[in-house]
């Protein structure tokens, strides 16, 4: 798989929204982060979707379209009533609870990797003490070489 991005970045996602990214009918296209999550990502970046426990797996790719920082009101509108990030009104709430804004990174492009790459494999690539991020990690050329994945 080639990358033509300036940066790569991994990010760690529940199973259950990581797989929605990549359905062939009404992709996950938005998603929803708190804090200053992926304050430098930029249009036309790239995102790994690694897959936590019990998957433990890195997925696939997806292509920036924009990030930005909205009230929640405007962010669950922009959302389309949560569609297109793939939650309910009660997880949105739930999740956003004692907040006052969100963070939506638009995304498109996606693509899955040709197999999964377990995070076994991710250790034996990028050493046996590597751990999936809590937020976000921008990969260097060394971690995507390693992976087949250049840039």
């Amino acid at each position: 798989m080639q990358i033509n991005s300036t940066h790569t970045y991994l990010i760690s996602v529940h199973p259950r929204w990581a797989a929605s990214f990549f359905a062939s009918a009404n992709p996950k296209s938005i998603e929803l982060r708190k804090g200053s999550f992926g304050a430098s990502l930029k249009p036309g970046d790239n995102i790994a979707i690694y897959a936590t426990m019990p998957v433990a797996e890195l997925l696939g790719i997806v292509r920036v379209v924009k990030r930005e920082t909205l009230p929640l009101d405007r962010l669950w509108r922009a959302s389309e009533q949560g569609q297109l990030a793939r939650v309910t009104r009660q997880q949105f709430e739930a999740y956003y609870s004692n907040q006052e804004s969100g963070i939506g990174v638009w995304v498109q492009s996606a693509q899955l990797l040709p197999k999964p790459i377990a995070l076994s494999k991710l250790r034996q690539n990028w050493g046996p003490r590597w751990q999936p991020p809590q937020q976000i990690q921008k990969l260097t050329s060394e971690q995507l070489l390693a992976l087949n994945i250049a840039r």
